[in-house]
């Protein structure tokens, strides 16, 4: 009994410690990221726009790195009176990993966005009239997680869930698949 136990132990640690294709150094990736707009104010449903991200990071090991962002808006979407177009975003990032397997690395990420987007709402809403047509500037703290799944030595796909900006009436979140590349 006690061989078993002590087997499997040594089996889970063993896995933890694997660190698969991308234990550490330089990547570079790009993701799809389908970003969801939600302003409490205007009272519509979430706004989902199609953003393209570019990301590049460093992994001191399999348990640490960082990690710098940059995307832009790729359309606008509409819902009611309001609309919205996100012009630019960019980040600065701390990412924290548990090695499953060399192929599978689940982690959390947190750090800090910047963004610009167009928000319009033109129209009336609950008996009052709104023209809005302005330039709106988001920064503050953003976290996220994700999944990294190595495919082979130096390629990987990437799944993940990120908070960007979260104050007052507004949210930014976003959804994204992507592809990376170790060097």
């Amino acid at each position: 009994m006690k061989v078993r136990i002590l087997g499997k132990v040594m089996v889970l640690s063993c896995s933890l410690v694997a660190g698969g294709a991308f234990a550490a150094g330089p990547y570079i990736g790009a993701n799809y990221t389908q970003v969801q707009y939600d302003n409490d104010q205007y009272d519509t449903d979430t706004l989902k726009l199609d953003t393209a991200v570019v990301r590049a990071g460093f992994e001191f090991n399999d348990y640490l790195g960082v990690e710098a962002r940059g995307g832009m808006g790729v359309n606008d979407d509409s819902q009611g009176i309001l609309d919205f177009d996100l012009d630019h975003m960019y980040g600065a990032y701390l990412k924290l990993s548990a090695p499953l397997s060399e192929t599978v690395h689940p982690y959390v990420v947190g750090g800090y966005s910047k963004m610009k987007g167009t928000v319009k709402a033109q129209g009336t809403l609950a008996g009052i009239d709104y023209s809005v047509d302005e330039d709106e500037h988001y920064e503050g703290e953003s976290y996220g997680a994700g999944l990294d799944f190595n495919l082979t030595d130096t390629f990987g796909a990437n799944l993940e869930y990120m908070r960007y900006y979260d104050q007052d009436d507004e949210e930014i979140s976003g959804i994204s698949v992507g592809l990376r590349s170790a060097f």
